[in-house]
């Protein structure tokens, strides 16, 4: 049951770390309503994914502490990135970032997803059908924001690459 618990560790902070990428990407990308908005829901969705994934570990003798977050550095530095954004929402560059940030949300997401995968193969070996059942869920929520970020991929990419300067 160790391995399970490190698989846990694993899963656990690919979701803090993805809700923290949406979180700053959102911040960067304050001035595009279609996705500062997304991210922040898709963060908490993420912090919530981490949350009972905690509970899972203990389970499985893992103690998975909660990610400490300074509230006011983090405020500080979003409101930082926000005015960053503000500036620079006009500049050509802007869609460039925007693509970037988009890619890198994509793969974090996807290193969540194969950890989903491992996690819901562990379930069915360890007969443990209830948490088969929770992994399936989160993990069809995860799906959904792949499919969102490909969406949005799809939608800015003609619009950054092909429209000119």
């Amino acid at each position: 049951m160790n391995k399970i618990g490190k698989l846990l560790e694993e899963l656990h902070d690919a979701e803090t770390g993805l809700a923290d990428e949406y979180r700053g990407v959102a911040e960067r990308q304050s001035t595009d309503h279609g996705t500062h908005y997304p991210c922040h829901t898709l963060a908490a969705q993420c912090d919530q994914h981490a949350e009972r994934i905690r509970a899972w570990a203990q389970r499985f003798g893992k103690d998975i502490s909660a990610p400490k977050r300074s509230d006011a550095l983090a405020s500080a530095a979003g409101s930082l990135r926000h005015k960053a954004s503000e500036t620079f929402a006009r500049r050509p560059e802007s869609g460039l970032l925007l693509l970037r940030d988009l890619r890198q949300l994509y793969l974090k997401a996807e290193a969540v997803n194969i950890h989903w995968i491992m996690l819901a193969q562990v379930a069915q070996a360890v007969r443990d059908q209830e948490l088969l059942e929770d992994v399936s869920g989160l993990h069809q929520q995860t799906l959904t924001q792949i499919k969102w970020l490909k969406t949005r991929v799809k939608d800015a990419s003609p619009q950054i690459l092909v429209v000119t300067d």
